[in-house]
């Protein structure tokens, strides 16, 4: 039973908060408090202040002016560790784990159980083994992270936040890389949270997640709160009204037509032990290919695959009607393919660097004069992308860190374009952009198609497969096991096909 909102003292209230980032301001006059017994959703466009928010209460930054208090009491935080003894957790939209240690290691880091004082680890594996299953996830906590899933990586950070016994919990985008049943069981978790008296900040861009499971939301926009709204009494149509600040038709253009050409790229029986078997698509010039199923299907490592970074078994790949070895990266880009990662920040962008440096990351050779790389030049095809893709920065000298999410993304899109390439592969291309960022990026798309690019899109959202693609591709444990053209293509289908169901027409 969720408590009258009247009647509870805040257990979080942040008062006035301004933040800037070399001279610029992304958080201005920002207040908020979070309720024992309650969800507080904050929801805005990339850019719009809400991690930044979310990092002050987590003590990751500290405000320029404002206040923090805690339980009624000013509290200021020079370090996430401050927060974290005043029972704030807060778990990134990018998972923060030690990808070389266990996942018992990564739970209990820093605080592992001892005994006789040493390390007691059959300790730290049951109490990891008691978390993890009351997530309802079924984890080994001896296997190294760096092989689990973004999905478990993201529930690693919720069971060590749960260790810590945190009353506050802050969640950015955590629900981004999930696939529905995951996110229905996260949300039983946080349910469950709330219940017990906890106060949970809920940062997502899946405005009907926020309408399932959040009690409130505020929205921010360029910095300042724009609004705030029990859901019960709004709707997702006044939330994007506030979000974006201009109407929403404006956001999304018409279908761009494009003609679908000759087969672009191919693949036959391509097998990769104990990741996929037998993959046979084809992807024309001028077509949006959909490859859809849930987390664990075996897509990205398709990619992947086509790209040279896994090594494959056996089968063949065939660019533009012409069977290919493709040996790595490097060879693949010079045969004209593209790959856009699932996880931009591990493997798209260097983070140390500038925005013009990682727009420029793919072509650097092309850029060189005797061994020296010419900056202007690089500099100028920096300039060109960046407009292109409408990326919002303070300059191209600009830290890619400082970036949000979706403008990363842009960066990590932009980089590849540069490249011209003949087929572009699409990894969850708009996970954890918001609604604005993702309509350029799904015009984009069809612009590139309609330009005779190939395309081959993964992605978790099955209304964006759905919307964007011109054939869908179903796998489900490491192969392809259903195709739909366009306008056959339904939720129940492909659904249906994702989770080996017989759909009863």
């Amino acid at each position: 039973m969720v408590i009258p909102m009247g009647e509870q003292v805040p257990l979080v209230k942040a008062v006035g908060l301004y933040k800037a980032f070399e001279g610029v301001d992304v958080l201005k006059n920002a207040s908020l408090d979070l309720l024992p017994g309650e969800i507080h959703a904050l929801v805005g466009e990339n850019g719009a202040g809400k991690s930044t928010l979310a990092r002050i209460i987590g003590g990751v930054h500290t405000p320029r002016a404002g206040t923090v208090q805690v339980n009624g009491r000013t509290v200021h935080f020079h370090r996430p560790c401050d927060a974290i003894a005043q029972g704030i957790a807060l778990i990134h939209q990018e998972p923060l784990t030690f990808p070389d240690l266990s996942v018992a290691e990564n739970i209990f880091i820093g605080r592992q159980p001892r005994r006789h004082g040493r390390i007691d680890w059959n300790a730290v594996h049951r109490e990891a083994a008691e978390i993890l299953e009351s997530l309802g996830v079924k984890i080994d906590p001896r296997a190294k992270v760096r092989g689990l899933s973004i999905a478990d990586q993201q529930m690693v950070e919720m069971a060590s936040a749960l260790s810590q016994h945190a009353k506050i919990l802050l969640m950015d985008e955590t629900t981004a890389a999930l696939t529905p049943s995951e996110v229905e069981r996260l949300f039983g978790i946080l349910r469950q949270l709330r219940d017990r008296g906890a106060a949970l900040a809920f940062i997502g861009h899946r405005l009907e997640e926020i309408f399932e499971i959040c009690d409130r939301i505020t929205v921010l926009r360029d910095g300042e709160i724009v609004g705030q709204r029990l859901t019960k009494e709004t709707s997702i149509d006044e939330i994007l009204r506030l979000m974006v600040g201009r109407p929403l038709a404006a956001l999304f253009a018409k279908d761009v037509k494009h003609a679908i050409g000759s087969i672009a790229l191919e693949t036959r029986r391509l097998t990769c032990a104990g990741q996929f078997s037998d993959i046979t698509l084809q992807v024309r010039a001028g077509e949006v290919v959909g490859l859809a199923g849930l987390v664990g299907a075996g897509r990205t490592e398709v990619a992947r695959a086509i790209f040279g970074i896994e090594k494959i078994d056996a089968g063949e790949i065939r660019i533009g009607g012409q069977a290919v070895q493709v040996a790595g990266p490097r060879g693949a880009m010079k045969k004209g393919l593209a790959l856009v990662p699932e996880e931009r920040q591990r493997h798209g962008l260097l983070m140390p660097m500038s925005v013009w440096q990682n727009t420029t990351l793919a072509i650097v050779d092309r850029l060189a004069r005797f061994g020296w790389r010419r900056d202007a030049m690089a500099r100028d095809v920096a300039r060109i992308g960046v407009k292109r893709l409408d990326v919002k920065l303070r300059g191209i000298d600009q830290p890619i860190r400082e970036l949000s999410g979706g403008n990363q993304q842009k960066v990590v899109l932009s980089k590849w374009l540069a490249t011209k390439p003949k087929v572009m592969l699409l990894d969850e291309p708009t996970r954890g952009i918001d609604i604005s960022a993702k309509a350029e990026v799904h015009r984009l798309v069809s612009e590139l198609a309609a330009e005779g690019m190939a395309v081959l899109m993964i992605s978790s959202d099955l209304l964006e497969v759905l919307a964007m693609s011109d054939r869908i591709l179903v796998m489900r444990e490491g192969r392809i096991v259903a195709e739909f053209p366009r306008e056959e293509a339904t939720a129940e289908r492909v659904i249906a096909a994702a989770t080996g169901q017989v759909l009863r027409e």
